[in-house]
C-alpha cells in the first residue's frame, strides 16, 4: 500500500468518505477546506492499493514536548482513519502498517487520533477500535458524549420536568423551525455566551460560509416568539445515520420560556421523521471529569452514555 499527502480538495477522498461505512463530515476535505489557511497545518493522508484509494486519514503533524507526532483531527472534533467499507479486517491493518512505515520515514516519533463515538458507524465502530489495538495502539482516554437513539424515542420516555418545560415553551409561543437567518442566530448566540463570560468559537461569516458548503448538511433550527429569534440550534448531519448538535442557545432574557428545551425537542422530532438514528448532543466530559449540569440536562432527552476514544502510538527510539 502507498500513503501520499493531499493537498486542497479531493473529489475521490470525500467520495470515499460518504460511501464508508463510517466516514462523518469532519472527515471530508470539504468541510476542512473551510479553515482559513493560517489556522492549521494539514497533512492529510490517502492510502491506495494497487492505484484504488482505500483509505483516508485527515490530520497534520505536531510538535509536542520536542517530538513530532502525527495528531487525527486537525480542526475538526474527531478523526483518525477511514476505510473503504469492502476492506475488510486484514486490510485495514494493513492500512495501518503502511501508515506507521509513512510516519517512521517521516520522523515522526508516533500518532494520536480521535476516533468518532460508536454511533456513528454501522458496526458500532469496534472493528475500528480492534484494529487500532491490533496496531499497537494504546488507548489513553475516553470522554463521555451523550447521544439520544431516535429509532426507539417516544415522548413518554422524556423525563417529566422536561415535558413540562416543552409545554411551558409551546405556551409562550415559541414556533421552531429550520431557516437561515444566521446573522439573528449569531446575536441569540453571542448574548447568550457572553452571560457566561464565554465567546463563540466561530464568526458568523465562517457559519454562513459552512452552510453554504453544506446546505443539506447544515440544519439551522430558529426558535421564535412572536417572530423574534430567542434561542436556536445549529445541527451537523455528520452522516445518513448521526446528527450532531452544535451551539445550542437562547436568549438570556427569554430562558423563562424554556427555549432551549423547545429548541432541543423540536430538532429531535424532525431528525426522527427525517430517519436519522441517533443525534450526539457532544461531550459531557474533559479530561474524564463529568460537568454533571450537562449529563443531568441531556439525560432528560433520553441520552444514553457513548464515547470519543484517543488511542496513541509511540515508536521506541532506535526502532
Amino acid at each position: 500500500m502507498e500513503v501520499v499527502p493531499i493537498e486542497g480538495l479531493d473529489a475521490e477522498w470525500d467520495r470515499l468518505v460518504w460511501e464508508s461505512p463510517a466516514g462523518t463530515i469532519f472527515h471530508t476535505l470539504r468541510f476542512l477546506g473551510y479553515h482559513p489557511a493560517s489556522r492549521y497545518e494539514f497533512t492529510n493522508l490517502a492510502i491506495s492499493q494497487e492505484g484504488r484509494l482505500v483509505c483516508v486519514i485527515p490530520g497534520g503533524f505536531a510538535d509536542a514536548d520536542g517530538r513530532l507526532y502525527y495528531r487525527s483531527p486537525v480542526g475538526a472534533s474527531f478523526g483518525g482513519p477511514v476505510f473503504a467499507g469492502d476492506l475488510g479486517l486484514r486490510g485495514e491493518l494493513e492500512a495501518l502498517e503502511a501508515l506507521e512505515r509513512f510516519l517512521r520515514q517521516s520522523g515522526c516519533s508516533g500518532a494520536d487520533m480521535v476516533l468518532p463515538p460508536s454511533c456513528y458507524s454501522l458496526s458500532g465502530g469496534f472493528d475500528l477500535g480492534f484494529a487500532m489495538l491490533a496496531s499497537n495502539y494504546r488507548l489513553v482516554s475516553r470522554e463521555a458524549t451523550a447521544v439520544v437513539p431516535l429509532e426507539t424515542l417516544h415522548t413518554g420516555g422524556l423525563a417529566p420536568s422536561l415535558r413540562r418545560n416543552i409545554r411551558k415553551a409551546d405556551a409562550s409561543g415559541l414556533e421552531v423551525e429550520p431557516g437561515g437567518d444566521v446573522d439573528g442566530f449569531f446575536d441569540v448566540l453571542e448574548a447568550g455566551l457572553a452571560a457566561k463570560g464565554a465567546a463563540p468559537t466561530h464568526t458568523a461569516p465562517e457559519l454562513k460560509h459552512l452552510m453554504g458548503l453544506f446546505p443539506d448538511r447544515m440544519v439551522l433550527f430558529e426558535g421564535r416568539i412572536e417572530k423574534r429569534m430567542v434561542g436556536g440550534c445549529l445541527c451537523f448531519i455528520c452522516n445518513d445515520r448521526t446528527a450532531l448538535t452544535f451551539y445550542i442557545c437562547d436568549d438570556p432574557e427569554s430562558r423563562q420560556h424554556r427555549v432551549v428545551e423547545g429548541v432541543l425537542y423540536n430538532c429531535i422530532m424532525w431528525l426522527k421523521e427525517h430517519g436519522y438514528a441517533y443525534l450526539d448532543l457532544g461531550t459531557i466530559s474533559i479530561d474524564g471529569r463529568v460537568n454533571w449540569g450537562l449529563a443531568r440536562f441531556k439525560a432528560k432527552f433520553t441520552a444514553r452514555i457513548q464515547v470519543r476514544e484517543r488511542y496513541v502510538l509511540e515508536f521506541e527510539e532506535g526502532t
